[in-house]
């Protein structure tokens, strides 16, 4: 008997499946970084883990897109090489294979779809919950697979790859749901007080009876995603850093008022319960390793460095700390008093950029905490940074990152992969 070579149709139809493999091993992947596994979120930082994430969904969708065509490819050329439509869009319960296939790609769509709307647009409750169909629909592709397993779309060689990658997915699933089910049992704290810092700015101090459980192994410059209790239920999940240094029995969030949420932080009673997931994130200067350290901020992206230099002063540091800290006036710097103590007990300068200064003029300047007008630029980074094989640390909102990154560059030839940003996300 002559084997005949395989034909086109053949390819085509083996390039389908190589797609859908491809794209599901990209779900396993994103489910371990939406999960938020330990080990990949300590190595690369949640913000980061997040943006990964939105990354490969836009490829894991392409991939199955592309399956969806390829095999739509094969049929049409084995049904007389004219384009047939009708094979991508049936519907009929005739074929639940292949009914099953069709449906996860078109709800996958719909979720890709609403994901990169963000949540901000169509409320985060919504978003969530056509986010969280990313599972059945990975079940109904899995179920699509073990159907058409018996056809000749689907090579036994596929199937086998697919059952493996199976067992990842279903312990990541688990894990998920176990943690889900601890995490308000071993996540809730409660309101202790509260403390004015600026106008606009407040800092929300929580405390657990338990002790500080996950968080007492955190580092300076963590954060943590909270959700307060509203009625019967938990408000949306909103990320702030921890401005408390480690060792604290109780967390502390200086939390500048931008929106409802954070708006009615001042307002919230002590014993109101608090779910706080955490510590994440790896913006932590290591002060055994880091002898210069180039802190740069923006407003309340000074959170962050509050935590790290009230740890310096804990431990009594002896790396040398600049500080840049920009602000529209006076009265919105955030912890100024203490931060001037803190100068007085390890090596740390601070340099105060103004952009609307008092009408009386910049304060006085002293050896140590100096005042200049205007905005973190190109000239201000040069006149007050002495090394540039410092280690660079940037907070701020995302603009006036963007402009740091450019102003180091060009003025100290700083590349921006030196420079250890914290990323906003949410």
């Amino acid at each position: 008997m002559v084997a005949h070579p395989p034909s086109f149709a053949w390819f085509i139809s083996a390039a389908g499946n190589l797609a859908a493999v491809a794209a599901v091993a990209g779900i396993v992947v994103m489910v371990a970084l939406g999960v938020r596994v330990s080990p990949i979120e300590q190595k690369i930082g949640l913000d980061r883990v997040y943006r990964y994430h939105k990354v490969l969904g836009v490829a894991v969708v392409l991939l199955f897109i592309g399956h969806g065509l390829l095999r739509t490819l094969a049929f049409s050329l084995r049904n007389g090489g004219k384009w047939d439509w009708s094979f991508l869009f049936y519907l009929s319960p005739k074929r639940p294979a292949l009914l099953l296939g069709h449906l996860a790609i078109y709800a996958l769509v719909i979720v890709a779809a609403t994901a990169l709307a963000g949540r901000h647009r169509i409320g985060f409750r919504s978003w969530k919950s056509i986010h969280l169909l990313v599972y059945p629909i990975v079940a109904v592709a899995f179920a699509h697979v073990l159907l058409e397993s018996s056809r000749d779309l689907a090579s036994p060689k596929s199937f086998g790859i697919l059952a493996l990658l199976a067992i990842p997915l279903s312990g990541l699933y688990a894990y998920r749901i176990s943690y889900v089910i601890r995490r308000e049992r071993e996540g809730t704290w409660l309101v202790s007080h509260l403390v004015r810092e600026t106008a606009d700015t407040t800092t929300l101090v929580i405390s657990r009876s338990q002790g500080a459980g996950k968080f007492a192994g955190r580092r300076a410059g963590q954060f943590a995603i909270i959700r307060v209790r509203e009625g019967r239920r938990w408000s949306d999940p909103h990320p702030f850093t921890i401005s408390c240094p480690p060792g604290s029995p109780n967390l502390a969030f200086t939390i500048k008022s931008a929106g409802r949420f954070t708006s009615a932080i001042p307002s919230l009673a002590p014993g109101t319960p608090v779910l706080c997931e955490g510590p994440y994130g790896i913006f932590s200067v290591d002060f055994a390793s880091e002898p210069d350290v180039v802190m740069i901020c923006g407003g309340v992206g000074i959170t962050p460095f509050l935590s790290s230099i009230r740890h310096a002063v804990a431990i009594g540091s002896k790396t040398h700390i600049i500080l840049l800290c920009g602000n529209r006036e006076f009265d919105d710097i955030i912890a100024g008093e203490e931060l001037r103590a803190a100068a007085e007990r390890i090596p740390l300068h601070i340099v105060h950029v103004l952009s609307r200064p008092p009408h009386d003029g910049l304060p006085s300047s002293s050896e140590k905490i100096i005042f200049e007008r205007g905005h973190i630029d190109g000239d201000i980074l040069k006149k007050h940074i002495r090394s540039a094989e410092a280690s660079f640390y940037l907070c701020g909102p995302q603009k006036m990152q963007e402009d740091v990154l450019l102003a180091l560059e060009k003025s100290l030839l700083i590349p921006r992969a030196a420079v250890k940003r914290e990323l906003f996300f949410y």
